[in-house]
């Protein structure tokens, strides 16, 4: 393994897909009746945290959009990534992994 191997700080995961496949459906953090569907794109560990990359499976909508996994109970918790630095952070680890062809 070389320098640059051992630099890497992300690693492919598949947790959410084990338990609940390619398609998740979020519902709304405020309690509203709206739930929205998605289609899991990449589970990523960045340091040590766990981070999925989700697409909106309705609509025309290509963006993906970057979630926080956190365990939570028998379950886990998926919440929008909304620190500026965390989110730079996790879309350079990103753009390394996709680099290196991982």
């Amino acid at each position: 393994m070389n320098g640059r191997e051992e630099e890497r700080m992300a690693k492919s995961l598949n947790v959410l897909e084990s338990i609940w496949g390619r398609e998740l459906v979020l519902g709304d953090e405020e309690g509203a009746d709206t739930d929205s569907r998605f289609h899991l794109l990449r589970e990523l560990d960045i340091n040590g945290r766990h981070y999925a990359l989700l697409r909106k499976s309705e609509g025309m909508d290509s963006d993906a959009y970057l979630f926080r996994v956190t365990p939570e109970g028998d379950s886990h918790r998926i919440v929008h990534v909304e620190d500026e630095y965390e989110w730079e952070e996790v879309a350079d680890a990103i753009d390394e992994m996709l680099y290196f062809g991982e």
